[in-house]
């Protein structure tokens, strides 16, 4: 399923979140060094060069996969990328060097292609958007959890409401389906975003994947006979709950209904 956001406004997006990962790299405007062996702690085991490491050689192979626009056939190269990643001896600047050049080749595929071109996708044949979109919330994610390890929640900065409500209804619509071979959830789960912009939603930014048009609501099937749960909160805590970056306590959610089926559900783990 194709994202409702322009390819204008996911390209810039995508830009943004990859100059938050240099910024953060860099220190965020700290004089203090960032230290590449530093544990990323919603990603456990994973150090931050681990981190930046997989989103580099993602990036890189997302822009790869759009420019062999290979409709049939994944496209390879995602270990070679990895490998091609610097030491975490040399550095946060060597790494941040690295990663600029793996998500700026992306950036150029996905600036000169048409968003209709063929291409593989998780689900088969499909167009190139859906890697601009898949690109988006990749780095947007993994850019949270950067700014999490170096400076703790505080230090995170907020997605764009447009762009978390596309994370949402990109989970929903596209990356929980695909994720199949897992068992019927334990509880229904019912999501509303509550915008904080009065005007909502830019024209064109409404989600595909919703449970109507124009609703910001979302509904993740429990199996037979299950409860059922309402979750509503601001589009990017929704958005970090899913990816399960945060837990049914963050402050940002109002919950009803059966919150015992809620954390069994995020126990198990929605996106694994």
């Amino acid at each position: 399923m194709s994202a409702r956001l322009t390819r204008e406004r996911m390209l810039d997006a995508i830009e943004a979140q990859v100059g938050l990962v240099r910024f953060a790299l860099a220190g965020g405007g700290d004089s203090a060094a960032v230290d590449p062996t530093a544990p990323v702690p919603s990603c456990p085991e994973w150090t931050v060069h681990d981190l930046v490491t997989h989103l580099g050689a993602v990036n890189r192979w997302g822009g790869v996969t759009v420019r062999d626009g290979n409709p049939h056939e994944r496209s390879r190269g995602l270990g070679d990328a990895m490998k091609s990643a610097p030491p975490a001896s040399a550095g946060a600047a060597a790494l941040a060097d690295w990663y600029a050049s793996q998500a700026s080749g992306m950036l150029e595929t996905f600036t000169e292609t048409d968003v209709d071109a063929p291409t593989w996708t998780f689900g088969g044949p499909g167009p190139a958007t859906f890697w601009l979109r898949r690109q988006l919330h990749e780095t947007a994610l993994h850019r949270w959890d950067l700014e999490n390890a170096l400076g703790g929640p505080s230090a995170t900065t907020p997605l764009p409401e447009d762009v978390a409500v596309d994370t949402i209804d990109e989970f929903c619509a596209v990356m929980y389906p695909h994720k199949g071979s897992r068992g019927p959830l334990p509880v229904t789960i019912r999501l509303r975003a509550v915008l904080h912009a009065p005007e909502g939603l830019a024209t064109g930014a409404e989600p595909v994947g919703a449970t109507a048009p124009g609703a910001l609501e979302w509904d993740l099937p429990g199996a037979e006979g299950a409860g059922e749960v309402e979750v509503s909160g601001s589009p990017e805590s929704l958005a970090l709950l899913l990816w399960g970056r945060v837990g049914a306590d963050d402050a940002g959610l109002e919950i009803s209904g059966d919150r015992a089926g809620l954390e069994a559900a995020l126990e198990a783990g929605l996106s694994v």
